[in-house]
Parts: C-alpha cells; sequence; structure tokens
C-alpha cells in the first residue's frame, strides 16, 4: 500500500513553493522533495498573473517532474480573512448565524464568493469564528492555472492558516502568547497565538512597499528598483557606501521597519482591547521580506519583545533530494508550504476550504471512483457465466440460420425469376391497355362531330367559327410506374414458388383533369337582321349550349359567354368538358 503524501503548492505573489510531503518512521513530517521558482511580483502585471503562475507551475513540471492533485495554498493579498463574534448556540444552529454573519461582514455578495469558516473558540458564552473568503473569479482562475500545468487542485487553504498549522506544529512548546509576523512580496501575515486561539491579521503592507519606494526615489522603473534592493539588502551589490542608489535602499528599507512596527503595534493592542487575550512574549520573524538586516533589531526595541527568525524545518527532516534542490535556503518563505503537510502527522486540524463549489463536486466524484469502477467490476463479473452461457445459445442459433439459409438460396433464385416475369407481365398488360383504349376511341372524333352537326342543324342558321382542343397536363411518369403494395404483404422470410395469379391486372392509371374543347360560334336573327339580337334567338343558343348536357361525350359546358353588341348577329363562347368515358 502507497504511504501518504501531500503535494503542497504555496503561491506567493512572487515565487510559487512546491514540496512533497510524507511521514518518517518517527512519526516526523519529512519534506521528501521541493521546487522553487519565482516571479514578477510587479502590481502592474496584475491582469496577467494566472498566465505567469501556470507558466511557473509548468517549468516546475518540466525541471523537477512534480505533478499530480496538490494542496493550494491561497495568497494573502486574494484571501480575505476576518474574526468575528456571536452569542453561542447549539451546533446545529451555528449554520445559519455564521451564513448571516458571513453575509454582514464579507465585502462582496456571497454569491459572488467562494467562502468558509472556523470556528476558533466557544467558551459557551462567546463563539469566536474566523471567516475566510476570496473572489470566485480569482480562484477560479488559480485554480485553472494550475490544472493546466497538471496540478489538479484538491485543496484550498488560506495562507493564514498555513502558517497557523506550521507554527503549531513546529512549536508545540511555546504557552505564553506569541506573535508570527510573516512579510512577503505584496502582504504581511500577523498571525497572533494564544493557547488554542489565534487571530490573523493581513497587512497590505510587505516587500513591495520597499521596491516601490526605491522605484520613485530613483526614478526607475519596478523591475529594476527590485533587483537593486535585493542585491543591496543582500549584500551582493558592489555599489560604493556612498552611491545615491544604495543610500535610496537604505531609505526605503528604514521607512518600511519604522511603518511594520507601527502596524504591528496597533494590530496588538486592538487585537488585545477586543479578544481580552495577554500582551506577545515574543515575535517570530520569516518571510522573504524579513531579510533586511536592521528589521529584526528595530521590531524588538519598539514593541520591546525578543524577536528570533521562524525555524520552518524546526520538527520536519528535509530528504537528500529536497536538501540538494535548496530547501534549506529557502526556508524564510516555506513556513506556509509546511503548514499544508501537517495534516499527515496532526488529526483534527481546523480546516477552511476555498475551493469554487464545481471542482469540490468533481474532487467528490473522483474520490468515488475507484468504488464506481469496483462496484462495476463486480456487476461485470456477476454477469459473466449468464453472458457466456446465452452468447453459446446465440452461436448454436447463427449456425442454424446459416444452414437454413442455404437452404433457401435456390428457392430465392426462382422467386427473383418471378418477380421479373411479373414485372414484365405487368408492363405488357399496360401496353395492351392503352392499345385498346386507342382502337376504341379511334371513331369518337367522328361520332362526337356527328353528334354535334345534328344539335346545330336542329337549332337552325348557327354555326361554328373555332374549335380548340384544350388537353391536360401529361401525368408524372413515376407515378404510373409506381404499383401500390398489397395490403396484407407476405412474411419478408417467406419464399413461394407458386404465383396464384399468373396474370395480374395492372394497377389503374392516375386520374388527370378531363379534355376540354373551347368553342366559338355566331347565330344570325334571320328575322331582326338590321336590329339587336332579340331574346328570341338568345334563348335558341342557350337551349344549344343546354342540349350539349345531354350528349354522351360530354359532361359539362362551361364558360358561357355572348356577344350581342353587332346588329342580327349573336356571338357566343364556351367550352365542353369531355367525359373520360368517351375520351377522344
Amino acid at each position: 500500500m502507497r504511504a501518504p503524501r501531500v503535494l503542497a503548492v504555496d503561491i506567493g505573489a512572487g515565487h510559487i513553493a512546491c514540496g512533497v510531503f510524507s511521514v518518517g518512521a518517527t512519526g516526523r513530517l519529512i519534506l521528501q522533495q521541493f521546487a522553487l521558482e519565482p516571479h514578477s511580483s510587479d502590481p502592474s502585471h496584475e491582469a496577467r498573473w494566472s498566465t505567469e503562475i501556470a507558466q511557473s507551475l509548468g517549468a516546475i513540471v518540466a525541471r523537477h517532474r512534480l505533478s499530480g492533485p496538490i494542496a493550494l495554498a491561497v495568497p494573502g493579498h486574494l484571501a480575505l480573512t476576518k474574526f468575528i463574534k456571536t452569542p453561542s448556540v447549539a451546533k446545529e444552529k451555528r449554520g445559519k448565524i455564521i451564513s448571516f454573519e458571513a453575509a454582514e461582514n464579507i465585502p462582496y455578495p456571497l454569491e459572488e464568493v467562494v467562502w468558509d469558516s472556523v470556528v476558533v473558540a466557544d467558551d459557551a458564552f462567546d463563539l469566536e469564528v474566523m471567516l475566510t473568503a476570496v473572489k470566485f473569479d480569482a480562484m477560479q482562475a488559480l485554480c485553472a492555472a494550475a490544472d493546466s500545468a497538471g496540478f489538479p487542485v484538491e485543496r484550498a487553504t488560506p495562507a493564514g492558516l498555513a502558517l497557523c498549522h506550521a507554527v503549531r506544529y513546529n512549536y508545540p512548546e511555546l504557552a505564553e502568547p506569541f506573535l508570527v509576523v510573516n512579510v512577503g512580496a505584496r502582504t504581511t501575515n500577523l498571525l497572533f497565538i494564544e493557547g488554542e486561539r489565534f487571530y490573523i491579521r493581513t497587512l497590505a503592507l510587505a516587500g513591495n512597499s520597499v521596491t516601490q519606494a526605491i522605484s520613485e526615489d530613483l526614478r526607475i522603473d519596478f523591475a529594476s528598483a527590485e533587483t537593486l534592493k535585493v542585491q543591496v539588502l543582500s549584500g551582493a551589490s558592489d555599489l560604493p557606501v556612498s552611491s545615491p542608489s544604495r543610500a535610496a535602499v537604505q531609505r526605503a528599507a528604514s521607512g518600511f521597519c519604522t511603518r511594520l512596527q507601527l502596524e504591528i503595534m496597533r494590530s496588538s493592542v486592538n487585537h488585545r482591547r477586543h479578544s481580552g487575550g495577554g500582551a506577545s512574549s515574543a515575535l517570530y520573524l520569516t518571510g522573504g521580506g524579513s531579510l533586511i538586516g536592521e528589521l529584526p533589531a528595530v521590531l524588538a526595541e519598539k514593541l520591546r519583545m525578543p524577536v528570533e527568525r521562524y525555524a520552518a524545518f524546526k520538527n520536519v527532516d528535509i530528504a537528500a533530494d529536497a536538501r540538494a534542490a535548496g530547501a534549506e535556503n529557502a526556508a524564510h518563505v516555506l513556513a506556509d508550504l509546511v503548514g499544508l503537510g501537517t495534516r499527515l502527522v496532526k488529526t483534527g486540524e481546523l480546516e477552511a476550504s476555498l475551493l469554487p463549489p464545481a471542482l469540490t463536486a468533481v474532487l467528490a466524484f473522483r474520490k468515488r471512483q475507484p468504488l464506481l469502477l469496483a462496484a462495476a467490476v463486480l456487476a461485470v463479473l456477476a454477469l459473466a457465466p449468464a453472458i457466456v452461457y446465452l452468447h453459446g445459445i446465440a452461436t448454436a442459433e447463427e449456425g442454424r440460420v446459416s444452414e437454413y439459409d442455404s437452404q433457401l438460396m435456390p428457392l430465392r433464385s426462382v422467386q427473383n425469376r418471378n418477380d421479373e416475369n411479373l414485372r414484365q407481365i405487368g408492363e405488357a398488360s399496360r401496353q395492351i391497355k392503352a392499345l385498346r383504349s386507342a382502337y376504341e376511341t379511334k371513331a369518337n372524333w367522328i361520332n362526337f362531330f356527328a353528334d354535334l352537326q345534328d344539335r346545330l342543324v336542329k337549332i337552325e342558321d348557327v354555326w361554328l367559327d373555332k374549335v380548340q382542343v384544350v388537353r391536360p397536363p401529361a401525368p408524372d411518369p413515376t407515378l404510373m410506374a409506381e404499383t401500390p403494395p398489397p395490403d396484407n404483404p407476405p412474411p419478408a422470410d417467406q419464399t413461394s414458388t407458386a404465383n396464384p395469379n399468373p396474370n395480374p391486372e395492372p394497377p389503374p392509371l392516375p386520374k388527370g383533369p378531363p379534355l376540354r374543347l373551347t368553342l366559338s360560334g355566331r347565330l344570325l336573327d334571320v328575322r331582326n337582321p338590321q336590329s339587336k339580337v332579340s331574346q328570341e334567338s338568345l334563348q335558341r343558343v342557350k337551349e344549344l349550349l343546354a342540349s350539349f348536357t345531354g350528349s354522351q361525350f360530354i359532361t359539362a359546358v362551361e364558360n358561357e359567354r355572348f356577344d350581342t353588341n353587332q346588329n342580327g348577329l349573336l356571338r357566343f363562347d364556351f367550352t365542353l368538358v369531355i367525359s373520360p368515358k368517351k375520351t377522344l
């Protein structure tokens, strides 16, 4: 079984520290692997800060072959921490009270942040709670940057709380109240510890304040001022003592030390006033900004308490690989990193998760994946005998189907020939019917005109000027070729070797519109040759048209029009609808 381990990543404003922690045989925490990757802390790069984080993490993966789910320390300039007091209530009622206090004390709508809480103390009268929050967009971008580099986040802890865990692990013997000051690039975390109680305050005063003061004093860009600050304060600069640049760095560092001790003193007084705790007996200094040489002496003099360098690895063993990677030399920036790994050796640590809900759900699913996979495997194994049995039956049935299919092949060949013969018979039947229709109707025109002539003679003094055939459009050949399926078709697998109807009647042709004849004619009004046509002549023409409906060739008379404007002569037009039974 694999030994428990924690891959911790501390994302600071100016660096990324990565370490793999495990537990030794003696029960002490061991730093197995270590990597440190600096990046720009210039505030003007805020817009692409997450991109720089992804690049730095990518460099760690490439150089140190570290990757996998991580515990993340959320930097102080992103995470808000606030301490509140409420009346003590039963545990089942705490959730509503804490949610109400969070809405009142977090300066953003709760739907725009990821927040959590930790109960610091409960004396049955007052409930002391730490609220912590980070803007959802910022946390989402940070997690996305880590995930893109191969570090999916499974735990996100505010850096101040990680520092508290590290201090309690490294200094369990301290009983008196004490103060830990972690000076970073953009923020300084003040951690007050008194027994089981603690208090965290984040100051927006840190190493970047020194750099900014140098930049403004010498009128140089932030990156140049940062390089100059590091060189001078580390003693690596070859500038003469009287150099204006060296003097600007010293002025900025001295001003920072003064401002920091004032902020620490103000925070200590406010903390004691609100918590009723005692004064700190010692101060432990850590962080990259704590390397200013005069800072410990200034703080000790002004605060009137002993100031010591915080030992990040006091109770932590360092493996050979981590030692070779420079872990000991970077101990001043690794206090938060150690706090992410202490859960391996300390149970019951207070936890505050700043992981976005969507990632929390994904993490929960990943944890359930082994159980789901095991359940799926068991389900498959349980069904395996039935699957094997049914597979054998299916194989035997397929063999029988193949045997029957080979026996039916000759019959299918006969059926195909029968189908082709039936198609040819149907085509011949259609041609015969068309020829029969032409033969039967060849004398229809003669008979039609004879009938028409008889009706004109009966009326007298009437004749036709024009006869025009209006034929309907030809039927769609695709419709003529279609054969409607039978009402009860035989099953698809049934083969018949005999056709009960060897001469099937061809399907009826689709019926189109009937044939029409447009006729124009005139009637002579012999009794009134010099005047307009009389009603008698008009009546005679109407009788003529009405008589056409009695013809066996005609079904209707349409579009009747009469012109009586010419003296003694009646013009008329009409359309005859030819009967489909006597097609011309």
